[in-house]
C-alpha cells in the first residue's frame, strides 16, 4: 500500500518539529549549566573569602590555589575597588635585608610584604615581631 502524501508532509513536518525543539532544548541546558557554574563558584569564592577573613590568609593566593582560571577571573570581578585616601596607605621598611609593609604609627602593624600577613608592631619606633 502507498503511503499517503499528507502522511509524508505530516511526517517531515514532525521531525522538523522535534529537531527545532531538540535544539531548542539543547540551548537552555547549556544556559543553566553556564547559570549553575557562575553560582557554584560564587560560593566558592564566599566561601575562600571568609576562610581568608577568619584565619588571617591573603585571599589572592587562595584563589590561585584552589580556582579554576575562569572562576579566578570571576572573583577579580567581584574584589571592590576601595577608595584609599593618602593616609590609608603603608609605608616600607627594611630590617636585616628584607622589607616589610608598616603603618607608620605608635602601634602600627608589619605585614610581610610577600604573604600580607601581620607578622609585628612597631613599638616606641622600634620594630616588634611576633
Amino acid at each position: 500500500m502507498k503511503k499517503s502524501e499528507y502522511i509524508k508532509d505530516l511526517q517531515l513536518t514532525i521531525e522538523a518539529i522535534s529537531q527545532e525543539l531538540n535544539n531548542e532544548v539543547r540551548d537552555f541546558a547549556k544556559k543553566i549549566d553556564k547559570e549553575q557554574n557562575h553560582k557554584l563558584a560564587d560560593v566558592k569564592i564566599n566561601l575562600i573569602e571568609c576562610m581568608c577573613k577568619g584565619e588571617k590568609l591573603n585571599f589572592i593566593e587562595m584563589c590561585n590555589k584552589y580556582l579554576t582560571p575562569s572562576e579566578k577571573k570571576r572573583a577579580t570581578e567581584q574584589i571592590p575597588i576601595m577608595n584609599v585616601s593618602r593616609e590609608n596607605l603603608l609605608d616600607t621598611i627594611e630590617i636585616n635585608g628584607i622589607t616589610y609593609f608598616y603603618e607608620n604609627k605608635e602601634k602600627g602593624i608589619i605585614y610581610n610584604k610577600k604573604t600580607n600577613n601581620r607578622i609585628g608592631m612597631i613599638i616606641e619606633g622600634n620594630p616588634v615581631f611576633d
